[in-house]
């Protein structure tokens, strides 16, 4: 028994005596813990600022402005140098709304030669009737709603903006109301009598029509584009509504002012849609004029 037990022990000294020295002859580097990989320095890409889009899209120009209280302001682009306007007394200049015809501010009390007027039921322009009340009727039941109504419902027409790419192209922007039913909204550019093209819109009444500096292309107040062709361009999605608009002096973007902030909204002939660039300005209404004579370049929005 004893011998047995002996036998044993000197096994368990052997084995242990083989673990000790295979210990002791491994390579030492392998009982270290492995090196940490070196470090590596990244450079995190600087986001771009505004005056360095507003340099690198070539957007120049001045954007006069009325501000909440109507103070005029005067907005140097692409610096962003906001100052406000003073009259010769050295007191601040107040003027909430803009009227602007070819790209020329005009008092919005003053009536520019050539305007058209809504009166008596019909477009005239002075004395000459331009569309009489049934050019507007005709032109009303090309909405898609109104054409599928009962043409014996009588049509209640209210214009709520009016221009125009010459005499013979007025646009008409109408709120069309027939029977109970909701009022539908249309914009209508018109060939003398002929209705060359519509747009509709189910937001609300088309206002505040004027027409861009070279005067290729008319606004509405909440953004929608109208081309001498008929051509329709929508406001894109996602932006709050607009209370007022206004053409860069090249006409490669529109400026859209909505209650807090104000958007530069460019061609839309981008895949990815129209480049947007926001402003930190508030205001109620706003006009952009050139800085210099030459500051077209790129497409134009009518492209």
């Amino acid at each position: 028994m004893k011998s047995g037990v002996t036998l044993l022990v000197i096994a368990a000294v052997v084995i242990l005596a083989a673990l000790a020295l295979a210990d002791a002859l491994r390579p030492k580097g392998d009982s270290e813990p492995s090196a940490a990989p070196p470090a590596t320095t990244t450079t995190r890409a600087e986001l771009p600022t505004l005056l360095g889009t507003l340099r690198e899209e070539a957007i120049s120009g001045f954007v006069l402005y009325s501000d909440r209280n109507c103070r005029l302001h005067s907005l140097l682009l692409p610096r962003m140098t906001d100052d406000v306007v003073h009259n010769e007394g050295g007191g601040d200049v107040f003027h909430c709304r803009f009227e602007v015809d070819g790209g020329r501010i005009v008092d919005g009390h003053t009536s520019v030669p050539g305007n058209l007027e809504f009166r008596d039921g019909q477009i005239v322009s002075g004395d000459r009737v331009i569309l009489t009340h049934a050019d507007l009727v005709h032109a009303a039941r090309r909405h898609p709603v109104v054409f599928r109504m009962n043409r014996s419902i009588p049509l209640r027409i209210r214009v709520t903006g009016l221009a125009s790419f010459g005499v013979r192209e007025p646009v008409v922007a109408m709120e069309v109301n027939a029977g109970r039913g909701a009022p539908q909204y249309l914009i209508a550019l018109f060939d003398d009598e002929e209705v060359r093209a519509i747009a509709v819109t189910p937001r609300g009444p088309y206002r505040h029509l004027f027409k861009s500096s070279d005067g290729a292309l008319i606004g509405s107040e909440d953004g929608t584009v109208i081309t001498r062709t008929g051509r329709t361009i929508d406001p894109p999605l996602g932006l709050p509504a607009s209370r007022a608009i206004a053409f860069s002096p090249d006409d490669r973007w529109i400026v859209r002012v909505s209650d807090t902030s104000t958007f530069l909204v460019g061609s839309p002939g981008d895949p990815e849609g129209p480049r947007i660039i926001r402003l930190p300005i508030s205001a109620r209404d706003l006009v952009w004029e050139p800085a210099t004579s030459e500051t077209s370049i790129g497409p134009p929005i009518r492209r």
